[in-house]
């Protein structure tokens, strides 16, 4: 099975030892092959990536070569601002956020699991057990997940296209001529700023 591998560290050396351990079964070969693998942390409500490497083959030019870029331009860009948004608002608390976890894409999952300095590990592989990898972060205090790489790639895709969407809208709504309700909230904005004026004027008196 070809799949996207995500484990929620929560302390960095314990990631970093597990990649380092994923490097060298990518380099070891095997039954478990490893295309990808990218670190990413959460810092103040915004989760970037921080390193990758891949197999240095021609597939890294392929779709399978691509996931973790694509990846990384949904989650620091529109798109993923909004899902950490929503985490702060309308999720709310920390203990409603499991029990929309068994739906989740990865993108949302993502955004649901990390809080500020936790780590995600994601590898793009091709499975024949999972058994391997499975141990290899069985060696942590760290929560998995696995979804189909095709699965991810398409939602990249579609991120990216409502991300598209998204922009189009906020330009054409900025660039849209004022209405007659909109000018008349820009005549009350001008006396309020006048009004402020005058008042700081007076303090300094």
């Amino acid at each position: 099975m070809e799949n996207v591998i995500v484990g929620y560290f929560s302390e960095e050396q314990a990631a970093l030892d597990a990649l380092a351990k994923l490097e060298s079964m990518q380099n070891a070969g095997g039954e478990t092959q490893i295309a990808q693998v990218g670190i990413f942390k959460k810092d103040h409500g915004m989760i970037s990536l921080r390193r990758s490497f891949d197999s240095g083959a021609e597939a890294d030019e392929s779709i399978i070569g691509g996931i973790i870029g694509g990846i990384t331009g949904v989650v620091a860009g529109p798109v993923g601002t909004l899902l950490s948004v929503g985490v702060g608002g309308s999720v709310g608390t920390e203990e409603n956020a499991p029990h929309m976890m068994p739906d989740a894409n990865l993108f949302w999952s993502m955004t649901l699991r990390m809080k500020d300095e936790h780590i995600a590990i994601i590898a793009v592989v091709q499975e024949l057990d999972q058994t391997p990898v499975d141990q290899l972060f069985g060696g942590y205090n760290v929560v998995t997940e696995r979804f189909g790489a095709a699965e991810v790639q398409e939602e990249i895709e579609h991120a990216r296209n409502l991300q598209d969407r998204l922009e189009k809208t906020v330009r054409d709504e900025l660039a849209a001529k004022r209405t007659a309700q909109r000018d008349k909230r820009v005549q009350d904005l001008k006396v309020t700023v006048k009004s402020d004026f005058a008042n700081l004027m007076a303090e300094r008196q």
